[in-house]
């Protein structure tokens, strides 16, 4: 049959939609591809159609058993031979499977990317494999949004296949994302489908909230009716969320990694069937997803980056109708994603401590408890969750790898009662393999890999174990499982341990300019041109119309060429970071160039320097806005670094002149453009401090440090009997947070903060800030 032909008679389609065709003729000549298509465009279509078309099966590493399973089963309908094996399956159906796999039966397996071990692709290599399909394949990529250390040796197993066909598909991945996938298959040359990004059907929202109880009050209230996903970036959170939708009198699902396989399955059945509208998850739930009429996407927490966020809210409208997508914005939220970060990226010396620990044990593979591994750690680094946190970068560096628990052994003892003739078939096999590891030690115990044996004999490891079963029932010996603990494979064990500390640092440092995406969203004056932007897409229009930064008539940023007068500012605002010959704090830059006398300038001498105080015209609030614009034209490079201050960890950006910089401010760069802050005529004369509402503040007022002040001005006011506003407003404590006084005479420079204010309540405040850290 034709492809047109499959298309109508397997899948039901009358025609492709938009290159669906196109990609599915090029990857059913033998060509390898990759795409890049928004969520709901129809990429699963073109690796399911060339597998029916193509000979032999074809094999789809999918990251989640949730897509796994919905994929099947919606394959299973049309009629196509598609499995799935994930550790959601029973031995004997898992084996089952397999065998399927070796008589040719499947058209389609999906298997998770940890199911590559040695084992796993014998099998595979001695099957017929036409298509190798990557699914959300910037899991490959360690610029990408969701990195997966397992998805890394998905080139090597592909090599091992003999390199068949190969299509990589995702629904965001920027060039560089698309580079590494790329160059971790080894499929350089491979034709890119890219398609365009925007998705006209979905109305984009952004709803500023001041605290958790204005989100809960505002969810039940969006909702309304029809089908609803609703995101949060913790467990804890999802089940906030789910609670205040209870006590709304709204049934919604739950859904997160802390269920039971069992009960997250039920969810999803639940949802796909209709019987289930809301559900409430982590970003675990959704992918391959197919619900059609999902008509709104609500964002309790803010995602860790614009690719994800863009990839979840893809999963509404996917019927092509209006649907409503929708995040609760707090800036604070953003503590969570930093938390995950720092996860992520553990102090060396931790990550030290935990590859020693693993070469002391003496084995290798290591099956040990991260309970156990934590141990090796001081007692306030955090726990099994810092150990998982090093064990995981040791992974994503080459230094070890995950093995399933299924790969450990067990305790074997053999007993005095020996068998009086050879035990038959398979269960004499290892009866033969068990009694020469044992040597004719009977009574001793030995510790016994049911794979190893399977290796040795050729043989599954089910095999294995059921033999061991039937010598046990016949008294030959005792046998004690392994437990299931998963293991760690030392695949360097004979080198020098060492880690690249300024790549580590590059990757983090990645990770939090995907944050600044993410909170520079809400600020945006179109929803729609943002996204299309941030994916490199030029939009064909100045403004959507349609979102609700149009709709309020939100001002568009517009990057131009400066003019003489803007020029001369940008080049005085540069000199001045230049002159500081270190990289420092935007608060701080800020007052060496507005002139401040604060504390932190005298004592580090920048008073001193020829460029304190050269835009001091300008407030130090509006100087933040320059810092922030000559970053977003690439002039300056924010650098996020964490410090212990004061017993705790904070991390702050700091800045420092980029090579454009240094050209801009010697007047070598020829044609630079940027945002330049529209002051106004009235902004020069604006009290120094003072700040617009809205989503348009400040970047660098610290939310954390706004509550701590307002906890100093509960405590100020409870001692001195009078009310808060008296000692000082909520505005001239959001002047405080962004200036950052840490002396009498900056603190004078915040709105409302006289003499005398100051003279009674104002050292507190000061102590404070001095306290917090890094201005």
């Amino acid at each position: 049959m034709t492809l047109q032909e499959i298309l109508k008679t397997r899948f039901g389609h009358d025609s492709f939609r938009d290159v669906q065709g196109e990609i599915s003729r090029h990857v059913v000549d033998g060509n390898d591809c990759m795409v890049v298509m928004p969520t709901g465009a129809g990429k699963s279509l073109c690796f399911q159609l060339p597998a029916v078309a193509m000979k032999g099966t074809t094999i789809v590493v999918s990251p989640l058993i949730a897509l796994m399973k919905d994929q099947v089963d919606g394959l299973v309908r049309k009629g196509v031979r598609a499995t799935f094996i994930n550790s959601s399956l029973d031995r004997a159906e898992r084996e089952l499977r397999l065998g399927g796999l070796r008589d040719g039966k499947w058209e389609l397996m999906y298997v998770a990317p940890e199911r590559f071990n040695p084992r796993f692709i014998r099998t595979l290599k001695s099957c017929n494999i036409g298509l190798f399909a990557i699914d959300e394949a910037h899991c490959l990529s360690q610029w990408g949004h969701d990195f997966r250390p397992d998805y890394l040796k998905l080139g090597r197993v592909r090599e091992e296949l003999g390199n068949p066909t190969t299509i990589a598909l995702t629904a965001t991945a920027t060039p560089l994302v698309q580079d590494d996938i790329a160059k971790t298959l080894g499929i350089e040359k491979a034709r890119r489908f890219i398609r365009g990004f925007d998705r006209e059907n979905l109305k984009l929202e952004v709803i500023p909230v001041k605290s958790l109880n204005e989100k809960a009050t505002r969810l039940p209230i969006l909702v309304g009716k029809g089908c609803t996903l609703i995101y949060a970036a913790t467990r804890k959170n999802v089940e906030k969320a789910a609670r205040t939708l209870a006590d709304n009198g709204i049934r919604a699902g739950v859904y997160h990694g802390g269920l039971t396989i069992e009960e997250r399955t039920s969810v999803q059945d639940d949802f796909m069937s209709g019987g289930l509208d809301v559900v409430v998850a982590t970003n675990a739930f959704g992918m391959g997803v197919d619900r059609a009429d999902v008509r709104r996407i609500i964002h309790w927490d803010i995602p860790g980056s614009v690719e994800a966020y863009y990839q979840e809210i893809g999963r509404a409208g996917r019927d092509g109708k209006e649907s409503e997508v929708i995040l609760l914005f707090n800036p604070s939220d953003k503590r969570i994603q930093e938390f995950f970060i720092q996860m992520g990226h553990p102090p060396l010396s931790y990550v030290r401590k935990i590859y020693e620990r693993l070469l002391r044990e003496g084995s290798n593979p290591v099956f040990i408890s991260r309970e156990r591994l934590a141990d090796s750690l001081p007692a306030d680094a955090g726990g099994d969750r810092t150990a998982s946190s090093c064990v995981y970068l040791l992974q994503r560096e080459g230094w070890v790898q995950r093995v399933h628990p299924t790969e450990q052994g067990g305790s074997l003892t053999l007993t005095n009662k020996r068998p009086k003739k050879r035990p038959s078939g398979i269960r004499g096999q290892v009866w033969d393999e068990i009694d020469r590891l044992h040597d004719g030690f009977y009574g001793e115990s030995i510790g016994v890999s049911p794979s190893q044996i399977a290796d040795e004999l050729r043989l599954t490891r089910e095999q294995v174990v059921a033999a061991v079963d039937g010598l046990q029932q016949r008294g030959f010996l005792f046998w004690t499982p392994p437990k299931r603990i998963g293991g760690i494979e030392l695949i360097r064990a004979h080198e020098e341990f060492s880690l690249d500390e300024s790549r580590l640092q590059e990757k983090r440092q990645h990770e939090y300019e995907k944050l600044d995406s993410v909170l520079a969203y809400p600020r945006s004056g179109c929803r729609r041109r943002f996204l299309l932007e941030y994916f490199g897409q030029p939009p064909k229009y100045e403004r959507c119309d349609d979102c609700d930064a149009c709709n309020r008539g939100a001002k568009i940023a517009k990057v131009e060429e400066l003019s003489g007068e803007q020029m001369l500012v940008v080049r005085k605002a540069l000199a001045g970071v230049a002159r500081m010959k270190r990289p420092s704090s935007m608060g701080l830059i800020s007052k060496v160039l507005h002139g401040s006398k604060d504390r932190a300038v005298l004592s580090m001498e920048f008073h001193k320097l020829s460029t304190w105080g050269i835009l001091s015209a300008w407030t130090v609030g509006d100087i933040n806005t320059l810092i922030t614009s000559l970053t977003d034209a690439k002039a300056l490079h924010r650098l996020h670094v964490t410090r212990e201050i004061r017993g705790q960890e904070r991390t702050y950006a700091e800045y420092q002149l980029s090579e454009l910089g240094i050209s801009v401010m010697k007047g070598e760069a020829c044609g630079f453009t940027m945002l330049f802050p529209d002051r106004g005529k009235t902004d020069s004369k604006r009290k120094p401090g003072r700040r617009t509402r809205g989503l348009t503040t400040s970047p660098e007022i610290c939310d954390d440090l706004v509550l701590m002040l307002k906890e100093v001005r509960r405590k100020v006011a409870t001692a001195a009997d009078v009310p808060a506003y008296v000692v000082a407003t909520n505005r001239s404590l959001e002047a405080m947070a962004e200036i950052r006084p840490t002396s009498k005479e900056a603190m004078l420079e915040v709105h409302g903060m006289g003499p005398k204010r100051l003279q009674l309540y104002g050292r507190p405040f000061i102590d404070a800030i001095r306290a917090w850290g890094p201005s």
